[in-house]
Parts: structure tokens; sequence; C-alpha cells
């Protein structure tokens, strides 16, 4: 049963912006113009709790020479994102547009961006278009763009909230590839159109995972984290996503590899003549790894296949589903393995944890006319899309 859609509005305390730390925009190379810096007219909104109305606050003519100097730079911020701007098509001149609009610029969510070259703080918006541009597969329909750009922007307001009890201000983000997303139109549209919208639970912003092709079936958290404090994250069927490219996956390898990702991990060493058949398996209810332990009882073992032998003098060591997926580099936790001639042979379905937003579900769902909203509340039931203004 589809859920209803609502929308709601909500201000925050006004948050100071002293201190506000623009670095690494390079002042060489920009040819932009027309940023024009008069009239800026950035609002602020106030803190009274989460409300069904529209609450906007005074201009902030306190701060007003930190968000010109923001505006100053802009252009060159605009530049690294666009790469050679002279050279640019129709298409990045209208996405520049929307950039240089006040509204896209005027935000409640700060990125400090942290990488090795420095540090630069700009808006949640503009870092987002970069963002956005490096978390999807190029192609996908609008509304899957618009769908992905809210579960990114909900993200940074929720480390936000966690860290300050505030879904406003500045959160810094380690993120080395900044820079690095081929920018284009459709990117900065879906992030233009949805600016300021986030998932939020019961006041608060949502936990919104995302990931690229479920096994069949997402994630239920309870299982998954082994919490119930995400009660919105529960099993969504996609039943188109075995037509995705990378669906399934196999891969081989030595004993010795597989040997030596275990024990690294694990801090253990294994027995040369180890037998894969004295892993036990633990999979969740949609067959997703939850946890793998070694060595165990045969009568437990899911993966037998003949009677195993038990060291019972060595200890049990035991390992996530995501560890392991992550060690042995399996696309998902969703796998099955076998000894094949001294090799270590596995099968995967899916690409990525499998806990909230299929991609390529949402994608087909877009294919199908539902927008980001539809979308969205199948794969997160029970939040609300809130938008700050």
């Amino acid at each position: 049963m589809r859920k209803k859609r609502v929308l709601t509005n909500v201000g925050y305390k006004e948050l100071s912006l002293q201190g506000l730390d623009l670095q690494g925009a390079s002042l060489q190379g920009a040819s932009l113009q027309g940023a024009s810096l008069q009239g800026a007219n950035l609002r602020r909104a106030s803190l009274q709790g989460v409300y069904q109305q529209r609450i906007v606050s005074a201009t902030l003519i306190k701060y007003l020479g930190t968000i010109l100097l923001f505006l100053f730079l802009l252009p060159y911020i605009i530049t690294a994102l666009f790469r050679n701007v002279e050279n640019s098509n129709e298409a990045d001149q209208r996405a520049i547009e929307k950039i240089m609009d006040e509204d896209f610029i005027a935000t409640d969510i700060y990125v400090e961006i942290v990488t090795a070259a420095g540090s630069e703080r700009i808006p949640a918006e503009i870092y987002l278009v970069d963002k956005l541009s490096r978390t999807i597969e190029k192609g996908y329909e609008a509304e899957t763009l618009k769908a992905q750009a809210i579960l990114l922007r909900t993200a940074l307001a929720e480390q936000l909230w966690n860290s300050t009890g505030t879904a406003r201000g500045a959160v810094t983000v380690r993120d080395d590839d900044y820079g690095c997303g081929e920018v284009n139109e459709a990117y900065t549209e879906a992030v233009y159109i949805t600016r300021g919208v986030i998932l939020t639970y019961q006041d608060v912003p949502a936990k919104a995972p995302y990931f690229a092709v479920s096994n069949g079936m997402t994630r239920d958290a309870g299982e998954t984290l082994g919490t119930s404090d995400y009660p919105y994250l529960q099993p969504a069927a996609c039943s188109k996503d075995f037509m995705a490219e990378k669906f399934l996956s196999q891969k081989t390898m030595a004993r010795s590899e597989f040997m030596s990702a275990w024990e690294k991990a694990a801090g253990k060493t294994l027995e040369d003549d180890f037998d894969i058949s004295n892993f036990v398996v633990t999979k969740d209810s949609n067959d997703y790894v939850i946890q793998i332990s070694y060595p165990g009882p045969a009568e437990q073992n899911l993966n037998l296949r003949r009677p195993a032998r038990v060291n019972t003098a060595i200890e049990e060591v035991q390992l996530s589903g995501e560890q392991c997926r992550t060690i042995w580099g399996l696309d998902s936790a969703c796998f099955e393995m076998e000894e094949e001639n001294q090799h270590i042979k596995f099968t995967v379905r899916g690409v990525g944890h499998g806990l909230g937003m299929s991609q390529f579900a949402a994608n087909e769902m877009a294919k199908t006319e539902s927008d980001y909203v539809e979308i969205l509340q199948y794969f997160f039931p029970e939040t609300q899309l809130t938008k700050f203004e």
C-alpha cells in the first residue's frame, strides 16, 4: 500500500557562521562572468522545534561579509567542478547558472572538505553535485538522481545531528576524491530541485543508506545492524535487480590467498590443512551473510559437504559478513563458497551491503514513472521528506 506523501518545513536556531574558512580555491584560469555580489539576501531559520509551517528569518546582515567572500570565490569553485568553463557546452552553462542561483547557495549545511591537499568549506548543495556524480551509475533517470541526492544530503544532516544535536551548521568530511566527479546538468538539476530536502524519522534526520544492486530483496536493519532503532529499514522486494549487469559474479582465489586474508582480519592463524567445511556461515532471512566463524561444529555448518574434523584446540574466531566481503574482495555479502582443486570459489549475488535503497531497483521504478517521493517512501516507509527553509 502506497504511503501518504508528507512534506514539512523545519526551522532551527540561528547558527553563527563566524570563522567561515574557505580554502583551496585556485584563482588561476577562471573566466566566469556575471557572478553578481549585489543583492545577496540569504535567510536564516530560527529554531522552535519541528513545525508544519514555514519560518523565515531576517536577512543575515551580520554575516554578509563572510557570505560575500564565498560568493567572490564561487566562480573558482565552479571552475574546479566543471574543469574548462570556457569550452563548456550549453548544458554545462545551464548547470552553472543553477549553482550561481542565490537559492542554491543559501543553505543550512556547510561541508568542511578535508583532502590530501588541504581543506575548504563550501555550501552542502555544491558539494552534493560532485558527490552525486561519484555515487551513482551514469545515465540513470532524473527521479533516481533526485532520490540519491536526498539520501546524500540526509547523511550529512544525520552526521551533524549525531555530533551537535542540530541538523544545521558545518560538517567535516574526509573526501580525497572531491572534485573528481564528472559534473553535468543532470546531477546539478537533481540537487537543485531537491535543495534543502532530507529524510526524517520522528523529527530527526533518518539513517539513509543506499547501494547499487540487491540480491532481489533489501535487508532488515534489525538483522543486519542488530538494533531496533531503524524500523523504517525494512526488507523491500527488488524483483528486477536480477537484470542488472553485475547482479551475479564469481571469484576464485587460491587457498593461500584465502587463508592470508582471513588471518590478517581475524588476528589468528589458520592451520595449513584447514577444512572449509569447518567455517560456520550464519545468514539473515534474505540470504546475506551475517557472520562466519571458524572452527565450528559440523552439525551447525551450512556449507557442510562431508564430516568436518574440528580441532578443538583452536580458538573460535568470528568475522561479520561485511568484513568477509571486504577481505575477500566480493561485491556483496550474499555469497556461497566452496573448494575446488585447492582454490576457494565464491558465487555472489548483488552489489553493495543490501541495506536501504537499491539504486538499480529505484531506477527501474523511475522508468515506470514513479517519482522520487514514491521511490523513497518505498524503500524508507514511515519516514518523511522535510525541507529546511
